[in-house]
Order: structure tokens, then C-alpha cells, then sequence
């Protein structure tokens, strides 16, 4: 498995039709940043910010399909929001499904970077998809995987805590004793996001197996 460390700048936002997405996190003054879901042109993010975010301005973009104020404390904010690239080709799918995540994202004044985790032809299959949709992501480093190589580290941070907590609750017993709705509760998420999540952590581990690529 190979690691591509990759930003993206302004240019590539307004490529991807979430310029305004951004540039409301930007106003709200970002404190941190993750990615909970990503399946293919659509992504389900969580960001932490200053202020509270513009939600009229929020509700008025069409892509953004649900968004919810999480939490609240004295001097910050949390938000989950599902949204859609607008103008990025379902194309991108084909080879995204074959990374293991998009890990480790965050996003500054200046650009947003992440790190495309899986094979190279998988990495490199995104990229140029990226860039047929006049998305110019800026390749930082191309190496090999850091991370472990048991079966469970081909899964992100976010579907190893999914994963485990479902199963810790008896999500996998036989019968099973807990639904998505009860492990998103525990964990504060909602419940297609958790689906979403134990839907690619299953298939990651599968394919380690089925493969024969563990």
C-alpha cells in the first residue's frame, strides 16, 4: 500500500463547486477538521469553528443535502454536514472505492490536505480524475504506507471506532442485539453515517481476505 500526501488550494475549490462551502468555515474562524465519510463525488465532514456558521447562507447551497449544529460550548462550535461536489464527475468513484480513506484532512486559510491511503493505482486513478474535472491537486509526497499492516489498520481512525463499537454492542452477534441507530446514539453520529462507515470498514477488511491482499 502506498501513502500520496495532496493539497488543495482556492483554485480547486471553485473547480469543485464548494467555494462558498469553505469560505463559510473560513468566516466562522476553523478549529479543527474531519472527514467522517467520503463515497465518491459526496463527502460527510465535521468541523469545529470559532463562531457560529452563516446557516441561511448554509441552507441556501443546493449540494449541501443536511447539516446539523452538533455542539456548543463557550468559544466554540461543531457542525456535520453531507454535501456533494457539484461540478466533480462520478467517475472519481471507480477508484476512490479502492482506497482505504481519505485519512487525516485539514484546512487552513490557504489550502485543505489530505493523505489518499490504498494502491498506487488506486491513488494514482483519483488524481487524474481530480484533474479531468480541472481539479489540480498539488502531490506533497508519494511513499510507502507508514502506518501498520495488520487487517485493521487498512481502516481509517473514524471506521475502527464505528467498527469496534459496533461490535462491542453486538451489532455482529448472532442474532444481532443493537441496530446502526443505537451505535450512532452512542456515538453521536447519525445513523447513515454509521451505516456508511461499517459499510467500508466491511468491505476493506473483506477484500484483505478475499483477495488475499492482508
Amino acid at each position: 500500500m502506498r501513502e500520496a500526501l495532496v493539497s488543495l488550494g482556492d483554485t480547486d475549490f471553485d473547480a469543485l463547486g464548494i467555494e462558498e462551502l469553505v469560505g463559510l468555515a473560513r468566516d466562522a474562524g476553523i478549529r479543527d477538521f474531519d472527514e467522517l465519510v467520503c463515497h465518491g463525488t459526496g463527502s460527510v465532514i465535521e468541523v469545529e469553528v470559532g463562531d457560529r456558521l452563516d446557516e441561511s447562507r448554509l441552507d441556501a447551497l443546493e449540494y449541501v443535502s443536511e447539516w446539523d449544529h452538533v455542539t456548543a460550548t463557550g468559544d466554540a462550535h461543531v457542525y456535520v454536514i453531507a454535501f456533494t461536489a457539484p461540478s466533480l464527475s462520478t467517475e472519481i468513484t471507480d477508484p476512490m472505492d479502492d482506497l482505504v480513506g481519505t485519512c487525516d484532512p485539514s484546512i487552513s486559510d490557504r489550502e485543505a490536505t489530505l493523505s489518499l491511503v490504498g494502491p498506487q493505482a488506486a491513488i494514482a486513478g483519483t488524481i487524474e480524475e481530480y484533474e479531468a474535472d480541472g481539479v489540480s491537486p498539488d502531490l506533497r509526497r508519494l511513499a510507502g504506507y507508514s502506518g501498520h499492516t495488520g487487517p485493521l489498520d487498512r481502516l481509517t481512525d473514524r471506521q475502527r471506532e464505528v467498527i469496534q463499537t459496533a461490535y462491542d454492542m453486538g451489532y455482529y452477534e448472532v442474532p444481532r442485539t443493537t441496530t446502526t441507530e443505537t451505535v450512532a446514539d452512542e456515538l453521536g453520529l447519525d445513523d447513515s453515517t454509521v451505516a456508511e462507515h461499517l459499510q467500508r470498514a466491511e468491505r476493506n477488511l473483506l477484500t484483505v481476505h478475499l483477495d488475499g491482499n492482508g
